[in-house]
């Protein structure tokens, strides 16, 4: 089964963005015992596990090659830039292969990987946006306005009450249109992998080992191309396809 995830990020954000969003598919797929915990970022919380150091290493890693080839490349620092990131969860099947050797066939217990599911993060890297002196300026005379109102009322309470509200709204319009942009891309990202992890779950394979991940994954940025060598019928496809995965995973 495969999954798809529009993420847009701003390139401050980029990386945490991506970050909270593969988190989330891996919390929900892990399975097994694990220490959870809890990450926050743009205002927005989303879980981890405290106890996989290496996960996290090779996500950090996944995500900096990605920023790499894609966002920071030489070109345009002030156009939009794409770029995806793809997660594969795998199972493994053992079956009987007759091995010849000689006159005689000698049945042998082979490992067989098969991809069970795929998640494809479609990134859009928007540009940095620059500080726009007129809107502090903005902000400023605004904030000098309400600190006036504030001596000048006798209830203190509910002036302080007021300037509380009006500061809240002052940074929320403080943010530029990009970072806004990247707050709700992320929330729904971290949504939407909620919603299919708990809606799709008939085809999990059977869980054969309390290991905190008993399914065999790779995380890759030229996934594509083989997912859709994976779709492909056939013995010969599935059989380039295991041994692509077991030469990742060796």
């Amino acid at each position: 089964m495969e999954f798809v995830l529009n993420l847009t990020a701003e390139r401050s954000v980029v990386r945490e963005s991506l970050k909270g969003v593969i988190w989330t598919i891996f919390f929900h797929r892990l399975f097994g015992p694990i220490t959870p915990v809890t990450n926050e970022f743009l205002n927005i919380t989303y879980p981890m596990a405290a106890d996989l150091p290496d996960l996290d290493s090779q996500i950090d890693d996944k995500i900096n090659q990605l920023i790499r080839r894609s966002f920071d490349s030489n070109g345009s620092t002030k156009t939009a830039k794409t770029g995806h990131i793809a997660i594969q969860f795998l199972d493994k099947n053992k079956s009987k292969s007759k091995k010849k050797t000689g006159w005689f066939a000698k049945a042998e217990d082979s490992e067989e990987l098969k991809v069970w599911e795929i998640w494809i993060i479609q990134v859009q890297c928007l540009p940095l946006d620059e500080p726009q002196s007129g809107a502090q300026e903005s902000n400023s005379n605004n904030n000098s306005s309400g600190n006036a109102n504030n001596s000048g009322n006798g209830n203190s309470s509910t002036s302080h009450t007021g300037t509380n509200n009006n500061n809240n709204n002052h940074n929320n319009n403080s943010l530029s249109p990009s970072i806004q942009i990247s707050i709700s891309s992320f929330e729904e990202n971290l949504t939407r992998v909620i919603d299919i992890a708990d809606s799709h779950k008939n085809h999990i394979p059977p869980i054969m080992t309390l290991e905190s991940s008993p399914f065999p994954y790779v995380i890759s940025l030229h996934l594509p191309e083989k997912v859709k060598e994976y779709k492909g019928e056939g013995n010969e496809e599935e059989e380039s396809w295991g041994k692509y995965i077991k030469k990742m995973l060796d």
